[in-house]
């Protein structure tokens, strides 16, 4: 997810793989279910069989047969995979794949709204990540289960810490920077990695605001007549206000000195700190802040003046990232949590300079884009793409001549799409990195913004095929997303999940997922397996894998949204 330094127990291992069956079962399958005239396949692993059946969870009668595609072996989890595709199968109900003896865990087959509460529950998990407040019963119990707890770090007391200290604020002078989302599993704040989950949740309202117009989270500002999704982003955007320092440049992170232990937000004294400016911060703050300013423009008579504050605020911290372009984090000398530090600052100058002409249709914006860089998956450390998104989603307001957009987005896209053929499994992704799970859920939404554009049924049914995989249809077995599905994460290695004594987990929340390309926490036996697709451990230890981000998060949020409007 991002680079702590990594100081809990654990040591290098081989990537070579000594378990032939990753951790799961061995018929995979979309764990919610499946629209009826939507793409459905499933996989079945180690079988070698010819043919597959669907049996009805009621009568455990055969109701649909089908052929199994040739074994073909995935590198990433050293299977032999057959696809079962039952695409042509339509009738609404709950039913089971066989296979042999072996069996799938049940699905869902229905008409519409089949993934409402997974959509909702996703952006609800931001709620449960606010600072600064308590979460009362009424906005915090799901499914009879009750996640309130008092208020955490208010943070109106907060420290300049040396490292951002200036002539206007030295070192020591108390500042106050309430609300925000918890990064992670810990209790700090980060303005780098809010930037790739402020635009995911942000981007999802702008392609789709009917949608987001129509859902109802049960949050404290419900029906305050703006959509729930902009009423999350908000918490997140008055905290990113109090992060600007008074000569425009940004701090790094609000953030105690070390991680404190597993505990509830409200039992952690540790002082807190604003630590270091840097052009990373400044820029992803000039970008959301953009962003903001055109989203909540027409909702001034609830939240008056906002879109000018923001507009200057994002100009403010834009011409401070211009006088200081090469201000890079490093976590001082006794400072002990996340660092998200970045040399390359490219990728967050095109971001910022896109939502900046977006905004303001102000030509010398656009001629600070680059097209020459290569447009990846973005992830916390390289946000150029989430710049050409959002340059596509507004071709509206494009100059003239911007072959180089659709160029490059094409190229994008087409890159995403063959990487998704060639891989055995149907998942857009080659090297499973921590927070593989956060690369898949871009890769999905990437893909379905292809769809948008281009309206081919190809890009369509790679962005389900993504999103299967992350509900189950994957090695381990798990639907990654808590609360859902027959097999679901419990232990994340979270403070609150660890802490509040309930045994469910916190829901809506994506684990970070497979991965062998790092420390590992849990200690080799601790891991069923050691593919890159198969590593994974759903327990407290395992951070590599079983940790929750806002930036895993957020792009899952916006891939959902992206289902249930355009998977149908």
């Amino acid at each position: 997810m991002r680079n702590k330094i990594l100081v809990l127990v654990g040591f290098v291992l081989s990537c070579m793989n000594t378990f032939s069956q990753p951790n799961g079962i061995s018929i995979r399958v979309n764990q919610i279910g499946y629209n009826v005239d939507g793409p459905k396949t499933a996989f079945v692993a180690n079988k070698q069989a010819n043919t597959f059946e669907i049996k009805s969870v009621t009568t455990n009668s055969v109701v649909y047969t089908g052929k199994l595609s040739e074994g073909s072996l995935w590198d990433k989890s050293e299977e032999m995979l057959q696809c079962a595709d039952f695409s042509d199968f339509k009738q609404v109900g709950q039913y089971y794949i066989a296979c042999g003896d072996d069996t799938s865990f049940p699905f869902q087959i229905q008409e519409k709204n089949l993934y409402t509460d997974i959509s909702k529950a996703s952006i609800r998990a931001f709620y449960y990540w606010r600072a600064s407040t308590e979460l009362l019963p009424q906005h915090a119990t799901w499914n009879g289960t009750d996640f309130s707890r008092p208020m955490g770090h208010k943070d109106d007391v907060v420290k300049i810490h040396s490292s951002a200290a200036t002539k206007s604020r030295p070192k020591g002078t108390i500042v106050s920077a309430s609300k925000g989302w918890y990064d992670a599993g810990d209790y700090n704040l980060y303005v780098v990695n809010a930037g790739i989950s402020y635009h995911a949740l942000a981007f999802a309202y702008e392609m789709m605001p009917e949608y987001y117009k129509s859902l109802n989270l049960n949050i404290p500002e419900s029906g305050n007549g703006i959509p729930d999704i902009l009423n999350e982003l908000k918490w997140e955007l008055d905290w990113l206000f109090a992060m600007q320092d008074e000569d425009g440049g940004v701090y790094t992170k609000l953030s105690s000195l070390r991680f404190c232990s597993m505990i509830m937000p409200h039992e952690d004294n540790l002082e807190r700190y604003m630590i270091g400016k840097s052009t990373a911060a400044a820029l992803d703050f000039a970008a959301m802040m953009a962003m903001a300013s055109r989203i909540y423009k027409q909702y001034e008579s609830v939240f008056p003046n906002i879109s000018k504050k923001a507009l200057t605020a994002a100009e403010n911290a834009w011409n401070w990232a211009k006088k200081n372009p090469a201000i890079y984090f490093k976590n001082p000398s006794d400072v002990h949590t996340g660092g998200y530090g970045d040399s390359d600052m490219s990728d967050e100058f095109f971001w910022a300079a896109a939502e900046m002409y977006i905004t303001t249709k102000e030509e010398k914006y656009y001629k600070e884009l680059d097209f020459s860089q290569e447009f990846i998956v973005p992830e916390w450390g390289n946000v150029r793409t989430l710049g050409l998104m959002s340059l596509v989603l507004h071709n509206e307001v494009l100059p003239k001549e911007h072959s180089n957009v659709f160029a490059s987005f094409q190229k994008l896209t087409n890159d995403l799409y063959a990487m998704y053929e060639r891989s055995t499994h149907k998942v857009p992704i080659e090297k499973f990195n921590w927070g593989s799970n956060g690369v898949i859920a871009s890769s999905g939404a990437l893909l379905g913004l292809a769809f948008k554009e281009y309206g081919d049924e190809k890009y369509r049914h790679a962005m389900i095929d993504s999103w299967n995989y992350l509900l189950g249809c994957n090695p381990t077995g798990y639907c990654f997303i808590s609360g859902f599905g027959s097999k679901y994460p419990r232990h994340f290695h979270d403070r609150r999940c660890t802490a509040d004594g309930i045994e469910e987990p916190i829901p809506g929340y994506l684990a970070g997922g497979s991965t062998n390309y790092i420390i590992r926490d849990c200690g080799e036996k601790g891991y069923p397996s050691l593919t890159q697709a198969g590593c994974y451990r759903d327990a407290i230890c395992s951070f590599s894998t079983n940790e929750i981000a806002i930036n895993w998060n957020a792009p899952f949020a916006l891939l959902a949204g992206m289902i249930e409007y355009y998977g149908k």
